[in-house]
């Protein structure tokens, strides 16, 4: 801007150029994406918030007309090079990286623990009744506070804590302020958690060309190109073999920007790179599966 020129869009209402074709339903999001051959996948989750993954027995699901594969944690792992490097480590923080899938320990209710690939999304939603999953219930920590107690259960047990950090600090002289002030007021602060909530969740249609070895991503994501550096990262892709497209999100509010073993995109990937089909991760499909517990 030249200097003393007066800025047209400051304050000024700038008209919106892509909303006539989003609220005409002319939108492309991940779901909208179709692919010739495409083959669909389903998440089956833990349903519980820390238990033992004893046995898992997707023989049933597999033997279904048009269920293709069932893929574990454990197999998943095998795939990948390396777990989900951790963002913002620092020296003295006790962290721990996590590989896409539960693999022997669930840690979280809602964590997957296996994926089925069928023709249909039906049929692969079906199939997860069909995987009987045995697990051994642990005690699990519900709340913060109690988190950090003596005697809690360990999320980790090999990190001995459930204490990420702990940092204080101190400038000037508080101790005189305090002593000199007219008056002190105690206030205890809790701060919520946030749980940004679009309205299309995490998806992923991925396609591997089996001739050039290029695989091409379709997410739900604000960060593509940091998509593409953990597909690499975890899976050994080279950088110069995968394309990642972000078409329209449906709502992202900063939860679409991370990448860790919650991103979607890693089992979708290993299972196109085995099958040569196109695969997607429908958003839409609520998960569930048989399960025992002792």
């Amino acid at each position: 801007m030249v200097s003393g020129q007066v800025s047209k869009l400051i304050g000024a209402a700038v008209k919106r150029k892509e909303d006539p074709r989003l609220i005409t339903g002319e939108g492309k999001y991940t779901g909208d994406v179709q692919l010739s051959g495409m083959t669909y996948m389903a998440v089956l989750r833990s349903p519980y918030a820390h238990a033992h993954i004893r046995r898992i027995d997707a023989a049933r699901a597999l033997q279904q007309p048009g269920v293709l594969a069932v893929l574990t944690g454990q197999e998943v792992a095998q795939h990948c090079q390396r777990q989900f490097r951790l963002a913002g480590v620092r020296e003295g923080m006790h962290t721990k990286s996590r590989w896409p899938m539960a693999t022997t320990v669930a840690k979280y209710a809602g964590e997957p623990v296996a994926a089925v690939l069928a023709i249909s999304s039906g049929l692969a939603q079906d199939a997860l009744d069909m995987i009987d999953v045995e697990y051994e219930s642990l005690p699990a920590v519900m709340d913060l506070e109690k988190a950090v107690e003596e005697g809690a259960p360990l999320v980790h047990e090999d990190l001995g804590t459930n204490l990420c950090v702990e940092f204080s600090g101190r400038a000037g002289d508080p101790d005189r302020a305090f002593r000199e002030a007219d008056g002190v007021v105690s206030a205890r602060l809790v701060q919520p958690r946030l749980i940004p909530n679009p309205l299309e969740p995490r998806a992923v249609v991925a396609s591997y060309e089996r001739g050039t070895g290029n695989m091409t991503l379709w997410l739900s994501t604000q960060a593509p190109h940091l998509e593409r550096s953990a597909v690499v990262d975890v899976l050994g892709f080279p950088e110069n073999k995968v394309r990642v497209i972000a078409v329209d999100v449906g709502g992202g509010f900063g939860c679409k920007m991370a990448q860790n073993q919650h991103s979607c995109h890693q089992p979708p990937t290993r299972m196109s790179c085995s099958l040569r089909e196109p695969l997607p991760l429908s958003p839409l499909q609520p998960d569930s599966g048989r399960r025992s517990a002792d």
